[in-house]
């Protein structure tokens, strides 16, 4: 569909153009650009329909600036200057608001994209300030025409901005539309600067290049005109999210440009405004970047924040929160790399299964939570870890391996308390005991010695192992006579 709108735009400017050039000062282009206003504002009242909230009141406030315009075009056909500039500034008014409100959410309210905003309306005003409104300025006899002639870059400023500040803000299906429309108001905003120097120059004639400019800014806001399936629903053009970062930096540049024009041609002297103007804009851009540093700062420790949350899922139990098997093994070579002699106790639960088959998955899951809790707490600073299902495993001196694996056995042995569980045994009815109480045991296999990490793991395993084949609940040291013991299936898996 915009496919063939543009084909028609560009068909249409190609034969205005070709009329200016064979009758200069004809009133073709008026007329076309009369009808082409009201016919846009039609267009974008269209769009309307689907649209919800401020989106819908935004729009229709836009369509009508349109219209308001096409009045004061017929209004400078009928030879009625004061009251076409009076018209066309209302119709300027009617665009800001529609724009603004199309664009209104909470994001914009910060103080990041008021600066955005800021420095592309200085960018703006700068630009026409040298270009046109300057000029004007310095070299009017106060004339009503002149004045008049230097409101339509000021207004174009502040639509500019807001529809600049929408495409910042808008992704998605959307930001075509946006930039569409932006387009097309850059383009009025650059035929009213030239009729303004114009006007200043005493060469402006009705009918001219300049005329043709109106036309084709309001064809191209007529193609950007949004489409039912990219506004349907919706209450605001923009999204949550920022997309063009870049973007207040292109009507600066532009302005930078100007400006090293302005001072070329000035022999190194430039206008006091456009002196303010450029302070102004250096010290928004500053400020804009001092808030990027800082955003910058703020990301970094999130991310960083992100990372160490990350890495902690990555080597801790998340139902324990002890380390897992993977921060056992890394922290095993480790130690081991160094040469510092260490023992693993490796303990597999005694009489766990039960636990689940009788009071259910999440009553197991509290004992397992205060089983660790337990053996946190008897091992002081040795390193604690579940190593998956109901094994967990400690890293500690050799000197104090024995000890610790009886205060584990004694700390393990102690009832707990799960209160809420539900009894599903046969001689239960499924109902929750809030008496409840468990008794589980520990086996405990010690490993000692400076050998790989992974010959200490199957050493402390292997003692494990016959640590329940000798009746359970009990510690065994690894040696090499234990190395034929059967596996836990033939010993046991409880």
């Amino acid at each position: 569909m915009r496919s063939r709108e543009t084909v028609v735009v560009a068909v249409l400017t190609a034969a205005l153009l070709v009329v200016v050039l064979q009758h200069p000062g004809a009133s073709y282009t008026g007329w076309a650009t009369c009808v082409m206003t009201f016919g846009v504002g039609l267009r974008w009242l269209q769009s309307a329909g689907p649209a919800r909230g401020r989106m819908r009141i935004g729009l229709r406030l836009l369509a009508a600036g349109f219209m308001v315009w096409s009045g004061g075009q017929l209004a400078w056909l009928a030879d009625a200057p004061q009251l076409a500039t009076a018209t066309f500034n209302s119709a300027m008014l009617l665009m800001a608001a529609g724009a603004a409100g199309m664009a209104a959410t909470r994001r914009l309210g910060s103080v990041r994209a008021v600066l955005d905003g800021l420095i592309m309306a200085t960018s703006l005003c700068f630009i026409s300030w040298a270009v046109a409104l300057g000029p004007l300025y310095r070299a009017s006899d106060g004339g009503t025409a002149a004045y008049g002639a230097a409101t339509y870059p000021l207004g174009d400023v502040l639509i500019g901005s807001i529809t600049l500040l929408m495409l910042y803000e808008t992704r998605g299906p959307r930001r075509r539309s946006v930039a569409i429309a932006a387009a097309g108001l850059l383009t009025v905003f650059a035929a009213d600067t030239a009729y303004a120097s114009q006007v200043f120059a005493g060469t402006y004639r009705p009918g001219g290049i300049t005329d043709l400019g109106w036309f084709l800014g309001f064809a191209i806001v007529g193609i950007g005109a949004p489409r039912a399936d990219e506004i349907d629903g919706t209450v605001s053009m923009v999204t949550e999210e920022r997309t063009w970062d870049h973007l207040p930096y292109l009507p600066f540049g532009a302005a930078l440009c100007v400006g090293v024009g302005e001072l070329a041609l000035g022999g190194g002297r430039v206008d006091g405004v456009l002196f303010l103007l450029m302070i102004l804009m250096t010290v928004l851009i500053l400020v804009r970047q001092v808030l990027a540093l800082r955003d910058n700062r703020l990301l970094n420790r999130r991310l960083a924040e992100l990372v160490d949350d990350l890495r902690h899922r990555a080597y801790h139990d998340p139902l324990t929160g002890l380390p897992n098997r993977a921060l056992l093994l890394d922290t095993l070579e480790r130690r081991l790399e160094t040469g510092r002699p260490v023992a693993l106790l490796y303990v597999d639960l005694d009489g766990f299964k039960p636990v689940n088959d009788t009071h259910g998955h999440e009553a197991g899951d509290r004992v397992l939570a205060t089983i660790a809790a337990r053996l946190a707490g008897c091992a002081g600073d040795a390193v604690v870890a579940r190593m998956g299902g109901d094994e967990f495993a400690l890293l500690v001196p050799p000197a104090a391996a024995e000890d610790l694996a009886a205060r584990v056995i004694a700390a393990v042995g102690v009832p707990v308390p799960v209160r809420g569980a539900t009894v599903t045994a046969a001689a239960g009815d499924g109902s929750p005991d809030p008496a409840a109480t468990v008794t589980v045991g520990a086996s405990v296999g010690i490993a000692v010695g400076g050998t790989g990490a992974g010959d200490l793991m199957r050493h402390a395993d292997v003692a494990m192992y016959a640590a329940k084949l000798r009746g359970r609940n009990r510690a065994v040291t690894f040696t090499p006579r234990l190395e034929p013991v059967a596996p836990l299936t033939t010993a046991s898996a409880a």
